[in-house]
């Protein structure tokens, strides 16, 4: 079918849990949305909120603290927030890449393969039987083993345990006054299960996830989103091809699983920073006029803001600000709007607020 950029953007709202509900519960968000990029802790809770009508961020954490739900670094070497299965099933296709992308990196910090051995039977000591640590934990209890964790090294050694599949992060354990921090477990003991053994089928049911939590997407769409090659990403498009529509958009192909998803309108929403409804896509230009990319990543650092979102296109960003213990919102439009629409950027950015407890 052909579709034009308004109604892409609608299927994709829709498909992502934004406009139809991916379920009733934190886990049926997370796992209907099949990964949500999560570095920045408390984005990552809104970016699961704000797909869970009338939850709140305790809802959140009794995920986290139950299992359900879990972050780690399944791709790009970038956090998640993912069902402890998804995220084997994604580090069975992504760990060992990553670990081969980062090789370079610790030949230059200096760190081996005894080192990391000897990081990983640390945390064990350390984790087995129901422990958590906190990262300054972990890292300390490195150094009394004899590691440095200096500069980088630390979260290196911790981050290739993780691409191993041996730590996540679990449940609360720490934090400051901007809310609870996760603790370090080991993710067989928190969370047991087993990896996918069959390449092929991986990268199928990798497939069928994606497009099921992030379609209409295109072939090069997924192939960024996990880092996988675009010749085993359409060979995995290959063996599902029945269980996919169509859907063109301009000179791109995009695909969904199943019927695609209803393209009906939709009102103003604030989104996390990170928002998959932006990075889950390689082209962004769809929903994010090019003309206002350094708006949403000032200086092109990185570090995305949260958004507001009119109709699938990005108009604005916001923040939450504390001024003498009182939480508010604030939000800066891309142009000049009438005050009618600001009101309505403003109460859309509000429901963070309720989210938080703070209203």
């Amino acid at each position: 079918m052909d579709v034009d950029v308004r109604t892409l953007l609608r299927m994709r709202l829709a498909a992502q849990g934004l406009t139809r509900p991916l379920g009733t519960s934190v886990v049926d968000v997370v796992r209907g949305a099949f990964a949500l990029q999560g570095q920045d802790l408390r984005q990552v809770e809104w970016a699961i909120g704000s797909r869970l009508a009338g939850s709140s961020v305790e809802d959140v954490w009794a995920a986290f603290d139950s299992g359900e739900v879990v972050r780690a670094w399944p791709m790009r070497g970038t956090l998640f927030a993912l069902a402890p299965a998804d995220l084997r099933l994604l580090l069975s296709l992504t760990g060992a890449r990553q670990v081969a992308q980062t090789a370079g990196r610790h030949r230059q910090l200096g760190l081996t393969e005894a080192d990391v051995a000897r990081a990983g039977a640390v945390a064990r000591a350390e984790l087995t039987g129901g422990g958590v640590l906190s990262r300054p934990e972990l890292l300390a209890a490195f150094t009394a083993a004899g590691l440095d964790v200096s500069g980088q090294r630390g979260p290196h050694l911790y981050g290739r345990l993780a691409h191993e599949g041996l730590l996540c992060l679990g449940p609360r354990h720490g934090g400051a006054a901007g809310g609870p921090a996760q603790g370090f477990v080991l993710l067989d003991e928190w969370a047991p299960g087993e990896s996918p053994t069959d390449r092929g089928s991986a990268v199928a049911e990798v497939v069928r996830r994606y497009l099921a939590g992030h379609g209409p997407a295109s072939d090069r769409d997924l192939a960024w989103w996990t880092k996988l090659t675009l010749t085993e990403v359409r060979a995995g498009l290959a063996a599902v091809r029945d269980e996919l529509t169509e859907v063109r958009c301009g000179d791109g192909v995009h695909w969904t699983l199943g019927d695609p998803p209803p393209a009906e309108p939709c009102g103003v929403l604030a989104l996390a920073g990170y928002d998959e409804l932006l990075l889950g896509y390689t082209d962004r230009s769809h929903g994010l006029a090019p003309e206002h990319a350094d708006r949403v990543v000032p200086g092109q650092n990185g570090v995305f803001s949260p958004l507001v979102v009119d109709d699938g296109q990005v108009v604005g960003t916001w923040r939450r600000v504390v001024t003498r213990g009182r939480a508010a919102v604030d939000v800066t439009p891309f142009v000049d709007v009438p005050d009618e629409v600001a009101a309505r950027y403003e109460a859309a950015a509000a429901a963070v607020l309720v989210f938080r407890g703070d209203a």
